[in-house]
């Protein structure tokens, strides 16, 4: 977990060289080996033939450990695979996006084909792929092949949830407290959570194409699907549940953020900021009930830390979660509408005292991009220079190395 806080720290300082380099030093891309170390030797009519050389293996798409360096695995059986997936992904950074699909394809057809790889067991790792995948299809945005991977999500979503269901009844804070009904409820209440999330990410996605009617049937989906969530009593092992999993705590939010992007993307940016506002508020009121919780248990805070925890990197369940807090994404796009909106005093004045009530929460990278954008519109070459640099300072004070010089918009 502390090599994963490393990874995590490294992309939100976009040290991305140095990330390469930790994840070549450990030893963590992949070591794939083809068949032949299943099979024996290969027969003479599975020689190959190409406009360069021989490949003397089987005939198979992406044969081999093309991905590693090293000619053999040097890392112990005992390091979880997860952060082999997690080294993989942080390829999109360093090499291309390209290259990071082409591996992590690689990886899913192991836990697709098993046994044609003899890699039985690898089947819980599918979803974990499917989610990589969907990640790095958006970055290259590859929309159409991102909407695939979101629907195999779906699609494998019924054994997923089978392993979460599972993991949970193990936990010491429900265990003995789940019976049968009690199960099923959950079982029913982690389904649509889960939509709830996938669903959006499919909002996104959609949006991002310039699919909106599409996206708005889809959020007829969420809605459905988020209705069950609340219809469901939330007592005893399911409340203390609800409190710990962010994915069922999130969804009322995430329904309000979706009518925001969805508004926001009809250009009704007044209505579109509301829904933003509203769903900040409901962030903060959720958030302080899990402080007080938390409080009164005496225990730590339960929710989500916002990164792969071991149950993720070693015995993955679902294979996704939802981000343990909107508050960004929600003053990101509140910041949007708000330039959209033509309002510049207003915008700076609301932005501003977001800023002064927590910059550590607050002063995220599009804030400050758009709020110097703001700036640069509102005032004059001096003053708006002044306030730019002022901003800057408050972001160094408060040791916000994540937002970039380039955010402040100095020349």
């Amino acid at each position: 977990e502390l090599i994963v806080l490393r990874f995590i720290a490294h992309l939100k300082l976009r040290r991305y060289v140095d990330l390469g380099k930790e994840v070549n030093m450990l030893g963590l891309l992949p070591f794939l080996p083809d068949r032949r170390s299943v099979d024996g030797p290969a027969d003479q009519d599975d020689v190959v033939v190409n406009n360069n050389d021989l490949l003397d293996g089987p005939l198979s798409w992406k044969e081999g450990s093309i991905h590693s360096t090293e000619s053999k695995d040097k890392l112990p059986p005992w390091i979880p695979y997860g952060l082999r997936i997690l080294a993989a992904q942080q390829l999109q950074y360093n090499d291309g996006s390209s290259k990071a699909l082409d591996v992590l394809l690689d990886m899913r057809d192991r836990t697709v084909r098993t046994e044609y790889w003899n890699t039985g067991g690898m089947e819980v790792w599918k979803s974990t792929l499917d989610n990589a995948i969907v990640n790095a299809c958006i970055r290259m945005k590859e929309w159409r092949l991102a909407l695939h991977y979101v629907e195999e999500l779906i699609g494998g979503l019924e054994e997923c949830v089978k392993r979460e269901v599972l993991w949970w009844c193990r936990q010491d804070s429900v265990v003995g407290s789940i019976g049968e009904e009690t199960r099923s409820q959950l079982r029913e209440l982690i389904t649509s959570a889960a939509h709830v999330e996938l669903l959006s990410r499919q909002i996104l996605i959609l949006l991002q194409s310039g699919a909106i009617k599409a996206a708005e049937t889809v959020q007829g989906d969420v809605r459905l699907h988020a209705a069950k969530v609340e219809g469901i009593v939330l007592t005893g092992a399911l409340s203390r549940i609800h409190g710990e999993f962010a994915l069922i705590r999130q969804v009322p939010i995430r329904q309000i953020v979706n009518d925001g992007l969805i508004l926001f993307a009809q250009s009704d940016y007044e209505l579109a900021a509301q829904r933003f506002r509203d769903a900040m508020e409901l962030q903060q009121s959720v958030s302080a009930d899990m402080n007080d919780s938390s409080t009164l248990n005496s225990t730590d805070d339960p929710s989500s830390p916002g990164y792969p925890s071991w149950k993720d990197l070693d015995s993955p369940t679902l294979g996704f979660d939802a981000d343990p807090s909107l508050t960004v994404e929600c003053i990101n796009n509140l910041s949007l509408c708000l330039l959209y909106s033509g309002q510049m005093r207003a915008a700076v004045h609301e932005m501003e005292s977001l800023i002064r009530k927590d910059p550590c929460e607050h002063l995220t990278e599009g804030m400050a991009f758009n709020l110097c954008t703001l700036y640069e519109l509102g005032s004059d070459g001096e003053e708006c220079t002044k306030r730019k640099k002022r901003l800057q300072r408050v972001a160094k004070r408060f040791f916000l190395h994540d937002i970039g010089v380039e955010s402040f918009r100095l020349n």
